[in-house]
């Protein structure tokens, strides 16, 4: 029995997983054509208002039905299992209420504080997001507590999939009848209501198809002990789930707003914004590619956790941390080395490349909060990841006021940097504290430079002896540079044996992997 439950626990963390990189792939991509339709001023308009929709979607998906999921598991009492889904229910719709009321009524006063009073329109669109999280919130939490992590799954990957589509056909349509650029980006994010609808219906037929428990409501409301817990505990999970639209919250309260201030004119001042903006699905696409393997072993901490292998626990825990350095400083550096053709060729000019080069440093730092924080709450550790995340969200604040009036765009990024650079170090503490061993091993550290070197050498005298200018150009220099650099970086890693033959076999498609690295080695 125990064993057929680990089995379903981790054929539905495959799932969840899955669908989570679908839909940050979806999410990422989806953005490069918007932008092309309605330029820098446009993008910022819609980036401007997107981490609302980020927070509720970060309630909905990530945060809410963890802890629902966790009370409705561990409870075998039928009629418990119904008075706690009933219960959080009742707090999430109070949550859900008091952000739309703050939100709807209060749009003109979050967008006099942005610095453009033209957003409140997509401000109060955004708000009815929140009127339905409640609802997906305690459904997934619902399906996750009863071991069913399809329907959770298929939800987010509708919900993203209508999104994007009302966005570019709502783009699309805005832009050929000529409406101004804030009704166009209204237009976009009524896509995040469209489709949390989508999802809503989804679920409610999982429901209605599968009926694993009958819900009873009755009169009896949640006791303060239970709010307190259920909040509690939502707060934590929350806060670093949503760790990256936090700091793009404060982004959009701080960067226009402190650039106009400095003297910036306005339309300068949004384009700017709209160029550095260009960071996020690059960011987005990168976590993607660095955390898909990352992120698989996972699981197998919590299940070596579960048995009490302690030997087993620390290889696995190696071994992601591993990973995680590999991947993300290799994305990150090649994407420095190929930010100017690559920026061009998703966003029609190679503007702001140096601002995004900064940027995308916190590829590498967030892919290893992302990398620690797992981990760390994999051994019940919720509330430290959260500190460190409120923590860097402190510092963010304090260095955009200082950076931001004297470097413009350059400062928001480097106080991106240096927020997430906060946020990791307080991490890295706290999973020493708890795995007192070395993470990294000394003779790997030259291997791994040795290995980033050889990758972007050949971008690097590319794009400084023999540049493509033209759009169609710069596509090919950046799809050849990535390709041949991600080449000779996984030539590196089996040659430098950075990655062992035991690595290679717990990773995904591990037989197809071992079988180059053998092939490699006998050469």
């Amino acid at each position: 029995m125990a064993q057929k439950t680990m089995q379903n626990l981790m054929k539905g963390a495959v799932w969840l997983t899955l669908a989570s990189l679908l839909s940050k792939i979806l999410s990422a991509v989806y953005r490069i054509p918007f932008q092309n339709m309605v330029g820098d001023i446009g993008f910022y308009i819609f980036q401007q208002v997107y981490p609302i929709y980020g927070i509720a979607m970060t309630l909905a998906l990530a945060g809410f039905p963890i802890i629902v999921s966790r009370m409705i598991a561990e409870e075998n009492d039928p009629e418990k299992r119904e008075t706690i889904f009933q219960s959080a229910l009742q707090v999430m719709i109070g949550v859900g209420l008091v952000f739309f009321i703050a939100i709807f009524f209060g749009a003109e006063f979050i967008a006099r504080v942005m610095g453009d009073v033209h957003l409140s329109v997509l401000i109060r669109v955004i708000s009815f997001a929140f009127l339905l999280m409640p609802f997906l919130a305690s459904l997934r939490g619902f399906f996750q507590g009863h071991e069913q992590m399809m329907p959770t799954a298929i939800s987010q990957t509708i919900e993203q999939l209508v999104r994007v589509v009302i966005i570019i056909g709502g783009a699309t349509g805005a832009v050929a009848l000529g409406w101004n650029l804030y009704m166009t980006g209204a237009v976009a994010m009524s896509g995040a209501v469209v489709g949390g609808l989508g999802a809503f219906g989804t679920l409610l037929y999982f429901y209605v198809r599968n009926k694993p428990e009958k819900i009873k409501f009755t009169k009896k409301w949640a006791s303060p002990a239970f709010v307190k817990q259920f909040l509690a505990q939502s707060i934590a999970v929350c806060t670093t789930s949503a760790m990256l639209i936090l700091f793009q919250l404060l982004d959009s309260f701080q960067v226009y707003r402190l650039m106009r201030s400095s003297g910036i004119d306005a339309a300068t001042a949004k384009s700017l914004k709209g160029i550095y903006d260009r960071g996020q699905p690059l960011l987005q696409l990168g976590l993607v590619l660095c955390m898909g393997l990352a992120l698989a072993i996972v699981p197998m901490i919590t299940a070596a956790k579960a048995r009490g292998e302690t030997k087993e626990l620390r290889r696995s825990v190696l071994l992601i941390i591993k990973l995680t350095i590999l991947l993300s400083g290799a994305a990150t550096l090649g994407l420095i080395a190929i930010m100017r053709p690559t920026n061009q060729m998703l966003f029609e000019t190679a503007s702001g490349t140096g601002v995004l080069q900064v940027f995308i440093l916190s590829l590498f730092l967030s892919s290893l909060i992302v990398t620690m924080s797992s981990i760390l709450q994999g051994f019940g550790n919720m509330a430290g990841p959260a500190v460190a995340v409120c923590v860097g969200l402190a510092v963010k604040l304090a260095t955009n006021a200082m950076l931001v009036p004297r470097f413009a765009t350059y400062g928001a990024s480097w106080s991106t940097v240096i927020g997430l650079g906060a946020t990791l170090i307080i991490c890295y503490i706290l999973l020493k504290r708890q795995l007192p061993i070395p993470f990294i091993r000394k003779n790997m550290i030259g291997w791994a430079l040795l290995a980033f070197a050889a990758m972007i050498v050949l971008p690097v005298f590319w794009e400084a002896f023999w540049p493509f200018t033209s759009r169609i150009g710069s596509a090919i220099q950046a799809l050849l540079g990535a390709l041949i650099g991600g080449v000779i970086f996984f030539y590196c890693l089996i040659k430098f044996k950075l990655l062992t033959t035991r690595d290679l076999v717990f990773m995904p498609f591990g037989s197809k992997l071992l079988w180059l690295a053998n092939k490699i080695h006998k050469r």
